[in-house]
């Protein structure tokens, strides 16, 4: 599946394939054949497919059409076409189209400068039940960008998105229950969070897992688990991961080193 995540853009095919039973099946119906044709290159047929089904009023040939003129996929690039495609699926409540509609008016280098509208669109995407229009929505009221900052809506619109298994929201909770944001700082809560986004694979989170269990932050004091996330977080690049892991690999054994090495060889993302 297509997808670009500095703006949570993604081909979409809809209920089909949320649900777990049909992915690995195969797909038949005139908006498959479009998907399809987009993912072996075909751009051209795959537009033609939903653009028939878009006039007709189908949401998720509206929402990739969207897509296809956004990212120029066969055609130039068009970014107000784009959003002329996603605001007629938006109009039927699709959350990707109302996100995607967000995004392009608050942020980007042709973002429209409608910050009302924008917001307009992302808090309805997030009430929808969207994980990541909740988490940029929650972003948004953290850091008071073009709104009053509100730590409380902050955190709420934070804790959906991560409770949906979003790996940037978990880190991000993992900071507030650290902090205290609108409400009492708890470590251990803090490091629940931080786990689960590094579960997923998200290095910044392994990094801070990784110092919390060097520290007994939040948790018990394991040299050898500090050792595997910090080892995860550095082989992606994270620079403080790589200090911290040279730092504790002075003072554990050969066998810890070991067996931090077979596991992390070993080691896949978590799914969710």
């Amino acid at each position: 599946m297509s997808c670009r995540t500095t703006t949570g853009i993604v081909v979409f095919l809809g209920l089909l394939l949320a649900l777990p039973q049909t992915i690995g099946k195969a797909l038949a119906g005139p908006f498959e054949d479009g998907y399809a044709a987009y993912q072996q290159g075909d751009f051209v047929t795959a537009r033609e497919i939903w653009n028939l089904l878009a006039e007709a009023g189908e949401a998720r040939a509206q929402y990739n059409l969207g897509i296809i003129y956004d990212e120029g996929r066969g055609v130039p690039v068009d970014r107000d076409t784009a959003r002329l495609w996603w605001r007629k699926a938006a109009a039927q409540d699709l959350p990707e189209a109302l996100h995607n509609l967000a995004t392009s008016y608050l942020f980007g280098t042709e973002a429209k400068d409608d910050h009302a509208e924008g917001l307009s669109f992302l808090a309805k995407a997030a009430k929808l039940g969207l994980g990541r229009s909740q988490y940029v929505l929650g972003k948004i009221y953290l850091h008071g960008r073009g709104v009053e900052a509100d730590k409380v809506k902050a955190r709420s619109w934070i804790e959906k998105a991560a409770k949906q298994g979003l790996d940037r929201a978990q880190y991000n909770m993992g900071k507030i229950e650290r902090d205290g944001v609108a409400g009492t700082a708890d470590m251990k809560a803090a490091a629940a969070w931080f786990l689960s986004a590094a579960k997923q694979g998200y290095a910044k989170a392994q990094n801070h897992i990784g110092m919390r269990y060097a520290r007994g932050d939040g948790v018990e004091r394991n040299d050898a688990e500090a050792l595997f996330w910090l080892t995860l977080a550095a082989r992606q690049g994270h620079w403080t991961a790589k200090v911290n892991h040279d730092a504790l690999v002075a003072k554990v054994g050969k066998d810890v080193l070991a067996n931090t090495k077979r596991r992390a060889d070993n080691w896949t993302p978590q799914q969710n």
